[in-house]
């Protein structure tokens, strides 16, 4: 990418959509970045090779690490590690189920699965919230106000435990229908969805997209079928950078460890415990939006 040109020829998505996305990234000084958004979906094939991603332009993916309160991708820690290693920038993204699971419960359950640290390098977490994939209708359920409470516990926590706005992933339709275009959140960074068109529509109360998922049928090599997106740069989240590589510290002088007695052993009756009985989640499916 140079002089604020996509160079999306080298990302495999359908040539309309291609064609109108850089439309619009051609006319914005922003110079947006190209990345990608997984899930446990794309190990279904070949395993993922990030440094061929690296060299067709991708910097940067978000990589799904929960699922409300009940489901962690296995592949999310490993996946995190090659990605950086190979110099992309990872942000873990939660997939919401506000039918399930409470909005602040949800935010714990994903920092702990992530192993998030807080720090100036560390990238926000994303919350993905679209239509109710079990068929419960697009807003699991749940009324406006609800729903947005929903929302606000899930933010506050997150930023509590992050430091971080989280960022918004949705689409203007549920935004709407779910939320009633709610002004309370227009300082977290918005992710739309919006597919063939050149321009996405953006939910009120935003006025301009940090993220835009612009495909969910791209292929590009080292990766097969994946959704495909474009970043730029906003007020609230003006930087997007890979997480700083850690040196390696080795000590200058080896000293001798003095020897230690080994403690007499103690045994002690344990205590029974036992484990709650399980609850019944909802069965989880992979899928290229989850």
């Amino acid at each position: 990418m140079a002089g604020g040109v996509a160079v999306a020829v080298s990302l495999g998505v359908a040539p309309a959509a291609s064609a109108m996305a850089d439309a619009l990234v051609a006319r914005s000084d922003d110079r947006p970045l190209h990345g990608l958004d997984i899930s446990a979906y794309q190990h279904v094939g070949a395993p993922i090779n990030w440094r061929v991603l690296a060299r067709h332009s991708v910097r940067f993916v978000a990589i799904k690490v929960t699922e409300g309160t009940y489901y962690t991708n296995p592949y999310y820690r490993s996946d995190a590690k090659e990605a950086a290693n190979a110099g992309l920038a990872v942000l873990p993204y939660v997939f919401a189920n506000p039918g399930w699971s409470g909005g602040a419960a949800t935010a714990r359950f994903a920092v702990r699965a992530a192993r998030y640290r807080r720090g100036s390098a560390a990238l926000p977490l994303a919350v993905d919230l679209e239509n109710d994939p079990y068929g419960r209708g697009n807003c699991y359920r749940l009324g406006v106000r609800r729903m947005v409470a929903w929302i606000a516990g899930f933010i506050a926590r997150a930023r509590k435990l992050t430091g971080k706005r989280p960022i918004i992933y949705t689409t203007d339709a549920w935004w709407r229908e779910c939320t009633r275009s709610t002004g309370r959140f227009r300082s977290d960074p918005l992710w739309v969805a919006a597919y063939d068109t050149d321009r996405p529509s953006v939910p009120s109360p935003w006025h301009r997209w940090a993220f835009w998922q612009y495909a969910s049928d791209g292929f590009l090599p080292g990766i097969g079928r994946t959704d495909l997106d474009y970043y730029q740069p906003v007020g609230g989240f003006s930087s997007l950078r890979p997480a700083p590589k850690r040196k390696k510290v080795r000590p200058k002088h080896h000293r001798k460890l003095k020897k230690h007695r080994k403690p007499k052993k103690q045994h002690r009756k344990l205590k029974k415990h036992h484990e709650p009985k399980p609850k019944k989640y909802p069965k989880h499916t992979l899928t290229s939006r989850q």
